[in-house]
C-alpha cells in the first residue's frame, strides 16, 4: 500500500498546482511583510526605475549604471500605475511582480521536464519544488530586484531551446528571449553560451545564425551605449582589480565556518559564500540585518545568537538537497552527450559557475560584496531540472528514504522562508 502511494507521486496536475497556490501564498505574504527598501541594492534599484518611468532618465555613473534597462522598465511602469492607484507604498509594486516571475519559472521549469522526459513525473514536482522551496529563489523573489526576471526569461529560453530541436520555428523566439534577457541582467551571458553550445553540438547550424543573430542584435543599443559612456567591458562598466586573488579564493571551503558562521564577511572564497548565500543569509538581507547596505564599506554589525543558530539550521539542512541536485546534473550531463536537445539544460549550471568566478575574481571587493549568489540565479532553473532528474533515477528502498530527509528538510525550513 505504501508502495503504490508513493508511485502514485505526480500523478495528474493536482501537486504541481499545489506547488504554484503554495508559492502565490508565499510570495503574496513576503511581499506584503518584506521592507522594501531591504534588499540588495534596493536603493539604487528604485531609484533607477523612478527615474526610468515616467522621466525616461538613465542613472549616469551612479547606482545600477552598470544594469540593463529591462527590469527597470517593467517595475517602473507597475510602480507609476500603483502610485496613480493611490498606493503610499508604490515602490512594492515590482514585489509583487516578481510573484508572476517566480510562478512563471516553475511553469517553465516543469515544461522543460515534460519535454525532454515525458511521463517521467518525478522528475517534473522535483525540478517545480526545488524552485519553490530554494531560499535564494525565495529571497530575491521577495526584493526589489532584477533577478527573478531574469531567471523567468534563462528558464524561458532553455524551454525554447529544447522546442526548437523539434520545432525550428521556435528559434525566432528563443533569439528575442536571449536578447531580452540581456537587457535584463548581463548574467543572463550565461545562458547565451548554454543555448549557443547546445545548438551547436546539435549541428543546427540555421537555427543557431538566426538566434545568435538576434541575441546579438537586440542588447546592441544597450552595450553601445555603455561603451561609448563608459569605457571598459559595456558588460559591467567597472575597472578590473589589477590585484589577483590568492588560490585559497577558488578552492577553500571554508570549514567549519560555512557551517558555524555563516554570515557575512567570513571566509571570503566563492564556495563557502555561494553556499551560504543559496541556503542563508550571509549579507543580512533576510533574518537579520548587517545595518550596512550591501555594497559599502561602513562596519557590519552580526545576527543575534537566535539568528546564528537559524543560520547554522540552514547551512546543515542545505547539505543534503544539494548532494542530490549535484549528483543530479552529473547524472544529467552524461545522460544529455546522447541528446543535443538537452544539453543547453546540462550546461548551463557549469557555464553559471565559471562565469561567476570570473566576474567575482575580476571585480573582487575586499567585503565580497560581488560574491552573491543571486548572480547565478538564472541556472536555477537548470539545477532544478537537475534536483529532479536525480530523484527519478532512484529505485527500490532509496526513493522512499531519499523523499522522507527531502521532506524533514523542507518542514524544518520552511520557516525560514516566511519573512
Amino acid at each position: 500500500m505504501a508502495g503504490s502511494r508513493l508511485t502514485s507521486f505526480g500523478r495528474g496536475r493536482g501537486p504541481l498546482v499545489a506547488i504554484c497556490v503554495f508559492v502565490a501564498c508565499l510570495g503574496l505574504w513576503n511581499a506584503a511583510n518584506y521592507p522594501t527598501g531591504a534588499g540588495y541594492d534596493a536603493g539604487s534599484h528604485m531609484q533607477y526605475a523612478d527615474g526610468l518611468i515616467p522621466g525616461w532618465k538613465l542613472p549616469q555613473g551612479t547606482g545600477e549604471y552598470y544594469t540593463p534597462p529591462g527590469f527597470y522598465l517593467l517595475a517602473g511602469s507597475a510602480d507609476w500605475i500603483a502610485k496613480q492607484l493611490g498606493s503610499g507604498d508604490p515602490d512594492r509594486a515590482a514585489q509583487v511582480l516578481n510573484i508572476a516571475y517566480w510562478l512563471g519559472t516553475i511553469l517553465l521549469v516543469a515544461a522543460v521536464a515534460r519535454e525532454l522526459w515525458p511521463g517521467r513525473r518525478r522528475i517534473e514536482l522535483g525540478a517545480a519544488a526545488f524552485v519553490a522551496l530554494l531560499p535564494v529563489v525565495v529571497e530575491t523573489e521577495a526584493m526589489f530586484h532584477p533577478d527573478p526576471l531574469s531567471l523567468l526569461l534563462s528558464t524561458l529560453a532553455l524551454w525554447l531551446c529544447v522546442r526548437t530541436f523539434s520545432n525550428p520555428r521556435y528559434m525566432v523566439a528563443l533569439g528575442v528571449t536571449l536578447g531580452a534577457a540581456q537587457l535584463v541582467r548581463a548574467f543572463a551571458l550565461w545562458t547565451v553560451a548554454a543555448v549557443f553550445l547546445g545548438l551547436l553540438a546539435g549541428r543546427r547550424w540555421r537555427e543557431l545564425a538566426v538566434v545568435v543573430a538576434l541575441a546579438i542584435v537586440i542588447p546592441a543599443p544597450w552595450y553601445i551605449h555603455q561603451r561609448v559612456t563608459y569605457g571598459g567591458q559595456p558588460e559591467f562598466s567597472q575597472p578590473a582589480q589589477p590585484t589577483p586573488l590568492p588560490h585559497r579564493f577558488y578552492v577553500g571551503l571554508g570549514i567549519p565556518g560555512v557551517i558555524t558562521k555563516p554570515y557575512r564577511s567570513h571566509h571570503l572564497q566563492w564556495i563557502p559564500v555561494a553556499y551560504d548565500g543559496l541556503f542563508g543569509d550571509y549579507f543580512g538581507a533576510w533574518i537579520w540585518h548587517s545595518g550596512t547596505p550591501v555594497g559599502k564599506t561602513a562596519s557590519v554589525t552580526t545576527p543575534t545568537a537566535g539568528q546564528r543558530h537559524r543560520l547554522v539550521l540552514q547551512g546543515l539542512l542545505g547539505i543534503f538537497p544539494t548532494l542530490v541536485a549535484l549528483a543530479g546534473w552529473v547524472l544529467m550531463a552524461r545522460a544529455a552527450l546522447r541528446r543535443p536537445q538537452a544539453l543547453a539544460v546540462a550546461l548551463l549550471p557549469a557555464i553559471a559557475i565559471l562565469g561567476y568566478i570570473y566576474f567575482a575574481a575580476t571585480y573582487w571587493t575586499s567585503d565580497g560584496d560581488l560574491l552573491k549568489t543571486s548572480y547565478m540565479l538564472s541556472a536555477a532553473g537548470a539545477w532544478a531540472l537537475a534536483f529532479g532528474f536525480a530523484l527519478d533515477r532512484l529505485r527500490g528502498r532509496a526513493w522512499p528514504v531519499v523523499l522522507a530527509l527531502l521532506a524533514v528538510c523542507a518542514v524544518v525550513g520552511l520557516p525560514f522562508l516566511v519573512y
